[in-house]
């Protein structure tokens, strides 16, 4: 884990966040995990740490062009506040191995919904969920478990 490398990780993070309007965790996490390989907590708790400080900066640069909207900023910092809190709890007391196929679900879900512009009145978009978990959950349980190598035969030698 090199330093140059994270910041330039983050650097991406942050043009992205701010150019979608994503709080980022939807790149860092999978980056971490995959080229730096921290756990799916470590991932997690990293981006939460570190998203506010370029949220707020991109925040005060849209509010410029756009105004924010000060009752709904605080109606949704009042509800994270609350839901980022119980989350954290929770975190420990799911492993890793669930947290991961958790995350990749709900980003397909997400992308989904975005890619086909499926609106919650959309019935398409309310089956997708329950049909994506259904899939996720029949492809893990089909998924090829690594064979056990035999046994290497009593009739041969090895020499190390």
């Amino acid at each position: 884990m090199t330093t140059p490398g994270l910041v330039v990780l983050g650097a991406a993070v942050g043009v992205l966040s701010a150019l979608l309007g994503i709080g980022g965790g939807i790149v860092l996490v999978p980056a971490l995990v995959i080229l730096f390989g921290l756990t799916q907590a470590e991932a997690q708790g990293t981006s939460l740490a570190t998203i506010p400080f370029g949220a707020v900066v991109a925040a005060l640069i849209y509010h410029q062009a756009a105004p924010l909207r000060a009752n709904v900023v605080v109606a949704v910092a009042a509800g994270f506040v609350a839901g980022a809190y119980l989350g954290a709890k929770l975190v420990p007391h799911v492993p890793d191995a669930a947290l991961r196929p958790a995350f990749g679900g709900l980003l397909l879900y997400l992308g989904l919904l975005f890619a086909f512009d499926l609106r919650p009145s959309n019935p398409a978009g309310l089956v997708l969920a329950p049909a994506l978990v259904v899939i996720g959950w029949v492809a893990r349980r089909l998924r090829r478990r690594p064979i056990a190598p035999a046994a290497p035969a009593a009739e041969h030698e090895y020499y190390i």
